[in-house]
């Protein structure tokens, strides 16, 4: 999503934090493709963002799909052995690890999953 990597470079975020912006957004969108429109449905999906501060960046990814919270979600199973270990929740606990902040709300129809990016984070 190149029109965020502008806002990255906007925010003054260093290249590592650009990389891991990528990667979370790359997360959450495929997981809205994936999951938030069951059987074949058509939905829409955006990504937003805002230069929240100096040295950060806020993106929101909404979509009209299922209602999910990931922020609710079990957690995944890490300590179990790979061929025990049930599939799924790996992408959110990459998205809660790399996030500086992550919020959501289900408004109007919409999810919202809104995350922040920082120099520090």
């Amino acid at each position: 999503m190149d029109f965020v990597r502008k806002g990255a470079l906007e925010a003054g975020l260093p290249e590592v934090r650009i990389g891991e912006l990528d990667l979370l957004i790359e997360e959450i969108f495929v997981n809205v493709c994936r999951y938030a429109y069951p059987d074949g449905t058509i939905g829409m999906v955006t990504v937003t963002y805002w230069v929240s501060l100096p040295d950060g960046l806020k993106v929101e990814v909404a979509d009209q799909g299922v209602e999910f919270n990931p922020l609710t979600a079990e957690p995944a199973k890490v300590t179990l052995d790979l061929e025990h270990r049930p599939i799924g929740g790996l992408g959110i606990l990459l998205v809660k690890k790399l996030a500086a902040s992550l919020t959501y709300r289900r408004t109007g129809g919409w999810n919202r999953l809104t995350f922040g990016v920082s120099a520090g984070s």
